[in-house]
Formats: structure tokens, sequence, C-alpha cells
């Protein structure tokens, strides 16, 4: 569970980055990379058992 609790704050960190730099992603594919982040945000949370 480890693992799983740190690929959560990686993710986490790197939503928290691209979300306060939106110009880093190209508009094209910010709300697919949004998109795809948050689901495995999600994801990982309901794994661990965190609402």
């Amino acid at each position: 569970m480890f693992c799983v609790q740190q690929r959560l704050n990686e993710l986490e960190n790197m939503y928290d980055t691209l979300a306060n730099n939106p110009a880093w992603v190209h508009p094209s594919i910010s709300q697919c990379s949004f998109s795809w982040l948050l689901k495995e945000i999600l994801d990982l949370r309901a794994l661990l058992g965190i609402v």
C-alpha cells in the first residue's frame, strides 16, 4: 500500500502543478490530461479508502 500512497501523492502534486501553470499544457490536450489525472487520483483514493 505504500507504493499506492506514494503514487497518489505524486499524481496529486502533478495535478496541482498543472492546475497552477495551465500554460505548460497545450490547450488541445489539457482537458484530456486533467481528466486522466483526476481519474487516476480518484481510483487510487478509492483503493486506499480515502473519501
